[in-house]
């Protein structure tokens, strides 16, 4: 444990370090994500999904702050869905406005959240982000992530019927296009079951963990799980979803995985030498309840030289100071 405790504390020192050259790095590999996802399952414009286009955006995104990658997924999206459909591409931009209007209102430093929960899902690992967001952000953070969940079920019904949205039709079947492209996400039962779900289990976790009891954390990283596994398993039978459980049972291990591990990143607590403290004033009195974090001082390490060329020059002086005692004479006259 100590030794996990000692490299938790290397790589805080690291990163503080070396912040300047990580964030970057972090980003463009975030963005590379986003646009490799978008050319990959997107393709509609061969010359906006190349690798070449998806490394300059990249690159472009590693120096920018992430609200303005958000905007770049989304005019690319729009601009590949343009090829598909002109209704595909407006019902698009009408909702990407809509979400935007959402999200700078009231999580605008959370995108980080947005951009990652499509990806998530694209892996199953979707419930990872609720838990994520319960445990490190304030609750209506939240809404930063349910954005990411709307944005995905929306592009995965258009990309699951793009043959059928993408066919030339007359004047006549505009309205038809638009009416099949909003039920994609309108009538979704799934991503309502979805969005319900990773509501509550972003607020059980964050009530949980603000409590002032022991193992805080911990609770309210298993009563987050079971309330992800139950209210999607329950779901998933009333509305006739099969062949999800296995995917259900997966993404619920991960995200109590990743939840644990951000637990002893950031908070992990030595319950064993908690100490309480009670005092007042004219007004009130004070009851605080202190619980040290675990923590390993990083062990400095001592070179110590040792000269070679004073190790002889000692030898010397000594054989010097035997043949002068033996041969009686001066120990200067055998320098």
């Amino acid at each position: 444990m100590t030794g996990i405790l000692e490299f938790r504390e290397k790589l805080k020192s690291f990163y503080s370090k070396y912040d300047i050259y990580v964030n970057p790095l972090l980003k463009f590999i975030l963005a590379f994500g986003v646009f490799s996802t978008i050319s990959r399952h997107m393709g509609f414009v061969g010359r906006l999904s190349g690798t070449s286009v998806t490394l300059v955006l990249s690159l472009v995104c590693s120096i920018i702050p992430v609200n303005f990658m958000i905007l770049l997924a989304a005019v690319l999206i729009v601009v590949q869905l343009y090829s598909l459909s002109l209704e595909v591409a407006v019902i698009a931009l009408l909702l990407f406005l809509l979400l935007f209007l959402l999200y700078f209102r009231f999580t605008p430093k959370d995108g980080v959240y947005t951009v990652l929960t499509p990806i998530c899902f694209g892996f199953n690992l979707g419930p990872v982000m609720p838990m994520t967001v319960g445990l490190l952000q304030e609750a209506y953070s939240v809404i930063s992530v349910l954005c990411g969940v709307v944005v995905y079920y929306f592009l995965r019904g258009v990309v699951e019927n793009a043959s059928v949205l993408g066919e030339k039709s007359d004047k006549t079947a505009i309205t038809s296009k638009f009416t099949a492209t909003l039920n994609q996400f309108l009538g979704n039962k799934e991503m309502y079951l979805v969005l319900i779900t990773f509501l509550l289990v972003s607020l059980v976790v964050y009530v949980i963990r603000k409590l002032s009891i022991d193992y805080a954390w911990t609770i309210a990283i298993v009563a987050g799980s079971l309330v992800n596994f139950i209210v999607l398993f329950a779901g998933y039978l009333m509305i006739g979803i099969s062949g999800k459980i296995m995917g259900l049972v997966v993404g619920t291990l991960v995200s109590l995985a990743v939840a644990f591990l951000l637990e002893f990143l950031f908070f992990n607590l030595d319950y064993s030498r908690t100490e309480r403290v009670q005092f007042e004033d004219d007004e009130y009195y004070y009851y605080v309840k202190a619980i040290p974090k675990m923590f390993v001082p990083e062990q400095e390490k001592q070179v110590k030289k040792i000269s070679s060329k004073g190790r002889r020059s000692d030898s010397g002086r000594e054989v010097r100071r035997r043949l002068s005692e033996e041969m009686d004479i001066d120990e200067d006259l055998l320098r």
